[in-house]
């Protein structure tokens, strides 16, 4: 989908292919299982989150600790009470990640986002895990349905960039020159 020219194309196929390769395997962290994937997650987060301003960082976490929140929170709420869920689970999650992620974010760049989208969806893991386990529920952290939330609230926000990006095609397209009259 990127041009061959661009600089990041080769980092981002290997990131995803590596994704790949690991998706099968977990490890035992504790008595909790982890997906291997969500450990390379987490390590390419902590290295883009490493250039930020302590100002920024601070904000990102608190960013992070609020989704996560709403994620084990929307997580909790489809278990005890499915019914309220009209939705599938999966998607509402999504979505609510994607529109706080634009919330927090609204004029930063897509990466910021995206870091906190990732971020937050494994603190959202790891929130949602602890009461499970207390109640005797294996909840493995980083199974396919985390994936599956993450790569729809990905497209999600795809989406609105593509959205944003018409939107300041044809503003630039339809905007009037100086001293130059439309239709009166």
């Amino acid at each position: 989908m990127m041009k061959k020219a661009h600089p990041y194309r080769f980092r981002y196929s290997f990131m995803c292919l590596v994704l790949l390769c690991l998706f099968p395997y977990g490890v035992k962290v504790g008595s909790v299982e982890v997906a291997a994937p969500v450990f390379i997650i987490g390590l390419i987060c902590i290295h883009y989150l490493r250039i930020f301003s302590l100002r920024e960082k601070l904000y990102m976490l608190v960013a992070i600790l609020t989704m996560g929140m709403l994620y084990a929170g929307i997580g909790l709420v489809a278990i005890y009470d499915p019914v309220l869920m009209f939705i599938d689970r999966n998607l509402i999650i999504a979505l609510f990640l994607a529109f706080l992620g634009v919330l927090f974010y609204s004029s930063s760049s897509y990466m910021h986002r995206m870091i906190a989208i990732t971020g937050s969806s494994i603190v959202g893991e790891v929130f949602l895990s602890i009461p499970l386990k207390k109640v005797g529920f294996m909840y493995p952290i980083g199974g396919p349905v985390y994936l599956d939330v993450l790569a729809i609230s990905t497209g999600i926000l795809l989406t609105i960039k593509v959205f944003g990006e018409i939107n300041q095609l044809f503003n630039v397209k339809v905007q009037t020159n100086k001293g130059e009259m439309k239709n009166l």
